[in-house]
Formats: structure tokens, sequence, C-alpha cells
């Protein structure tokens, strides 16, 4: 899971911008609205999950997206 996981993150932000499991999205430069809609379908599709809002506002760090997999026991 945390292959995809660093490879997906690593898709949505440039090179250069460090990302932690705690660094928050929404603080990192160029992150937007369509950033996290990126996010979203990426987590989805590489993941074979169908997210529900609440889990979609949660995603803002990569150890919330943890969190969110975790709780439906995808990559456990």
């Amino acid at each position: 899971m945390d292959a995809t996981l660093n490879q997906l993150v690593g898709e949505l932000f440039d090179a250069d911008t460090p990302i932690d499991d705690e660094t928050v999205f929404a603080q990192c430069a160029g992150w937007d609205s369509l950033k996290h809609v990126q996010l979203v379908v990426g987590v989805e599709t590489r993941f074979g999950v169908e997210l529900s809002a609440d889990e979609i506002a949660a995603l803002t760090c990569k150890r919330a997206i943890r969190d969110v997999l975790a709780a439906r026991r995808v990559g456990i």
C-alpha cells in the first residue's frame, strides 16, 4: 500500500516538494481543489474503493489516507 500511495502523492506534487506522513496537502504550493479531486480519483482507482464525502474530506495528508484505507481494511 505504501509504495502505491507514495507513487500517487508523487504524481500530484512537484518532485522538489518534500511530502512526509504529516505534511498537510493544503499547505503545499500548487494544492487546489483540482488536485484534491485528482487525489480522490487516484485513491479510489488504485485501491478499489468508493469514498464517502466524510472520507474525501479527511484526505488531508498521507497518514489520513492510510487511516481511511485501514478503516476499510484495504492494504492490511
